[in-house]
């Protein structure tokens, strides 16, 4: 079944999208069209584009990489909280809108602004190189309550990375989430560890630290 990519939805999202619709988990699909970095997920377009029944032009001007929203107007010390805060509001405006066919009242309601606030940021200069940033966001700690319940249960960084995906519809880089459980693992077990019992010369004898 073909399933038409919404204008700016990104191609994680849609991939999910494009997998429940022909009945098939989304992780499979993922597995299949993705492949997993340490950064981030590198997306092979050609094979979504087979399985989707549209063009890669299509997909590549429709859709949004996830990386895309890690961009940001790097804050000037100059400008007030409150100017800074548009001059990011515009920049997110000019990405969602660029070669996407994007309506004014679309981007009105997809940023909750009015039509004025988008016709504003459409005609405003755009930023420069120099003046963006990437920012660093937690990948795992606003999942670390779904996360944290599965390692409990013992499953396996595949699994959990499976179940993300089909029963959340979070999907987690590999390499943030395989690291985010090995130091679970190792404050689980440090934690468990009985106390260390050392000795100290003295009157006191030996002493016992937690460890």
């Amino acid at each position: 079944m073909k399933v038409r990519p919404r204008p700016a939805q990104t191609i994680d999202s849609y991939i999910s999208e494009l997998a429940r619709a022909n009945h098939i988990r989304p992780s499979l699909l993922h597995g299949h069209i993705s492949e997993q970095t340490i950064a981030a997920p590198i997306h092979n377009l050609d094979r979504l584009a087979a399985l989707s029944g549209f063009p890669v032009a299509v997909l590549r001007r429709t859709l949004a990489s996830p990386v895309a929203y890690l961009i940001r107007v790097r804050p000037s010390s100059e400008l007030t909280d409150a100017k800074n805060n548009r001059a990011q509001l515009f920049f997110q405006i000019q990405q969602d809108a660029d070669g996407r066919g994007l309506t004014v009242r679309t981007l009105a309601e997809r940023h909750q602004v009015s039509r004025r606030t988008i016709r504003q940021a459409l005609r405003a200069s755009r930023a420069l190189p120099h003046q963006l940033t990437r920012t660093n966001v937690p990948v795992i700690a606003p999942f670390k309550h779904l996360v944290i319940p599965m390692l409990e249960q013992r499953l396996t960084p595949t699994e959990v990375w499976d179940r993300m995906i089909n029963d959340h519809g979070v999907t987690l880089s590999r390499g943030p989430l395989g690291t985010f459980i090995n130091n679970w693992h190792l404050d689980h077990v440090r934690k468990g560890n009985p106390p260390i019992a050392i000795y100290q010369p003295g009157r006191h004898g030996r002493r016992t630290l937690e460890s």
